[in-house]
Formats: structure tokens, C-alpha cells, sequence
């Protein structure tokens, strides 16, 4: 007996790295990140071309085109995206659950946050990289089909545009995959996960929406909305600019007030806490709660 208590004390544990490379493995096993990833490419690659497409119809003296436009057409599929790399997060780890691999996992690694650490980084990363492919490939499409039609040149682009495009889309994907992750650890389930990111990025998005129909009185429900994710999401990635994909929130005018619209700035900051709170309530049951 202390021969076996001796040997299991001397075992060696499970190392963060160690962590990282058999989750790394674990996602690529899984058919759905391939078919997720493609999507998540093929989304932001199609939505570019119908708004490039678009715009290369309405451009003339009246609608005015510039630079701004294109990096505003090659993230236009981000809204679309952000439900399908929500799917993603939520799969990786309800996908154990469901298989009740989580078992052997837990087994292997029984420290709980790092376990959870561990696959929010590497869905992190799997989301991240899927999504700068995707963006490359729409900013591609975006500058053929808008740049033959440019009249303002770069006048009103801002200057962090181009890296807010490039990097801060896949960027914050990658959040998005993460707070999907912990919306995964509450439910346990992937049809649960699954109803809540679409609940919480297009749902409750057009319900709110619908506020502005009410008037002033009810003009705090559309600053609340302003504030979820997606629209979180949108601001942000306008980085400033005024363009014809940009949404229109920032001009949006109730009886004379205007609701409250973050700037492009403060949006990301907003959507990295919606991240970091789903995440951090995840890790926090998936710690407490038994895993059967």
C-alpha cells in the first residue's frame, strides 16, 4: 500500500504545455471544428462579395466610395460569423459532455482550470486563425470588386482601420469563441449552448431593436443594446468610420435624443468583458458543479 501511495506521489503531473497539446490534438480530432472553420471562412468570404458586389452597383456621385468602404465590405460577414465560431466554442467543450469523454479528461488533468484554460486557448487560437484566413480572403474580393469604383480616395479612412480589420476581427472571434466556451460550461449541453449564443448574438439583438419604435421614453433599452456583443461587435469594427456597411446606431435619432453609442474604442473594451464574465461564470461552475 505505501509502495503504490509512494509511486503515485512520484507520477508526474500534467504540465500546462502538456495541457495545451493534448487539447490542441482534441480539437482537431473533432469533425466539427473543420466544418465550422470552413464555414467561418466561407461566410466572411461570401458576405464580402454581395457587399462589395453592392456597392460597386450604388457607387456613383451620390453614394460616395472610398478606402473606408473596402475594409468596411471585407468584415461585413463578422455579424454572421460570430454565431458560427459561437457554435465552435460552445462544441469544444460541451462535445466532451456529451461523448462523456470529459471523464478521462478530468482524470488526466483534475486540476478544473486548467483544464479550462488550457481549451480556451487552443479554441482560441483555432478561431483566430480560421477567421484571419477568412478576412484576408474578403479584403482580397472587397478590394477587386470596390476598388474600381473608389471617388473619395482615403479622406475619411481611419488610420487604424486596416489593423482593426486584419487583426481586431479575428481578435475578437477569437473572445467570442471564448465566451461561447463558458456559455458551454453553464449549459453542459450543445443544444443549450448552442440556443444561448444565438439567443444572446441575433435574438435579443432584433428584439431590443425594436425599442426605437417606442420612443424616447424607452431610449435607455436602445443604449442597452448598444452594448450587447453584436452590435458591441459592429461598433468596434467601424474603428470610427462613417461608411455605407457601417450600422447606422451612431446617427440613430429618438424624438430628439440620442441613445448611448460607445465609441469604436470602448466597444471592443465592451466585448472583451462580455467575454471575460460568460468565461469566468463557466470556469467557475465547471469547478464547482460534479461533471456527471
Amino acid at each position: 500500500m505505501s509502495a503504490m501511495t509512494t509511486t503515485a506521489r512520484r507520477a508526474p503531473r500534467l504540465t500546462f504545455g502538456g495541457a495545451l497539446r493534448a487539447e490542441w490534438c482534441k480539437i482537431w480530432s473533432a469533425t466539427s471544428t473543420y466544418v465550422l472553420g470552413v464555414l467561418t471562412i466561407a461566410f466572411l468570404l461570401i458576405n464580402s462579395a454581395m457587399m462589395g458586389w453592392l456597392l460597386s452597383l450604388l457607387a456613383s456621385d451620390i453614394t460616395p466610395v472610398g478606402h473606408e468602404d473596402i475594409w468596411s465590405t471585407a468584415s461585413a460577414g463578422a455579424s454572421n460569423a460570430l454565431v458560427i465560431v459561437g457554435i465552435l466554442g460552445v462544441m469544444a467543450l460541451t462535445g466532451e459532455f456529451s461523448s462523456s469523454s470529459i471523464v478521462s479528461s478530468l482524470t488526466v488533468d483534475p486540476r478544473r482550470a486548467m483544464f479550462m484554460h488550457a481549451k480556451a486557448l487552443v479554441v482560441a487560437a483555432v478561431t483566430f486563425l480560421a477567421s484571419l484566413v477568412g478576412v484576408l480572403l474578403a479584403w482580397g474580393v472587397a478590394a477587386a470588386m470596390v476598388g474600381p469604383h473608389l471617388t473619395t480616395g482615403t479622406k475619411w479612412t481611419p488610420a487604424a482601420m486596416p489593423v482593426v480589420t486584419l487583426l481586431g476581427l479575428p481578435l475578437m472571434m477569437a473572445f467570442a469563441a471564448v465566451l461561447a466556451m463558458g456559455l458551454g460550461a453553464i449549459c453542459r449541453s450543445t443544444v443549450g449552448g448552442v440556443l444561448c449564443v444565438v439567443v444572446l448574438f441575433t435574438i435579443v439583438p432584433s428584439v431590443l431593436q425594436m425599442a426605437q419604435l417606442l420612443g424616447r421614453r424607452y431610449l435607455w433599452i436602445t443604449s442597452i443594446n448598444n452594448c450587447l456583443p453584436a452590435n458591441a461587435l459592429t461598433a468596434f469594427l467601424s474603428a470610427g468610420a462613417s461608411t455605407f456597411a457601417n450600422d447606422a446606431a451612431a446617427v440613430l435619432d429618438i424624438d430628439g435624443a440620442q441613445p448611448f453609442q460607445p465609441a469604436w474604442g470602448m466597444a471592443g473594451l465592451i466585448f472583451v468583458v462580455w467575454s471575460v464574465v460568460f468565461y469566468a461564470v463557466g470556469v467557475l461552475m465547471m469547478c464547482r458543479r460534479d461533471v456527471k
